[in-house]
């Protein structure tokens, strides 16, 4: 006989904001593989599960209440939107980082320049 799985609801603010921490850390899912992780400190953060050339990975939205939950569901539209055309979210993420990381040095770099001592 086959187990039948209850449906989860979506998570709501309310709930997230009644998530109490224990002595191990756990996950709430929301769907389509976002779910929040609430720590042993309290803290909740964000994260999205996702495959890609068979491996499972995990992307790091963002910590609540910092990121919202709509926030997180659209953080994770996007991070599926990249992986629809073959992205890996994790690497653009690392990307976009660095090409900042970059620029700001640039800047530094260029008011040096401008700026005799």
């Amino acid at each position: 006989m086959e187990k039948l799985r209850t449906p989860t609801m979506p998570l709501s603010d309310i709930r997230i904001r009644n998530l109490k921490s224990t002595d191990k850390p756990y996950k709430v899912s929301d769907f389509e593989g976002l779910f929040i992780l609430v720590k042993v400190s309290g803290s909740k953060s964000w994260r999205f599960k996702y495959r890609i050339d068979g491996k499972e990975k995990l992307f790091v939205i963002g910590d609540y209440p910092a990121v919202s939950l709509a926030k997180a569901r659209q953080a994770r539209d996007m991070a599926k939107a990249q992986l629809a055309d073959g992205i890996d979210p994790n690497e653009a993420k690392q990307e976009d980082k660095r090409i900042r990381l970059e620029a700001k040095g640039r800047i530094f770099a260029i008011n040096e320049i401008l700026e005799p001592p």
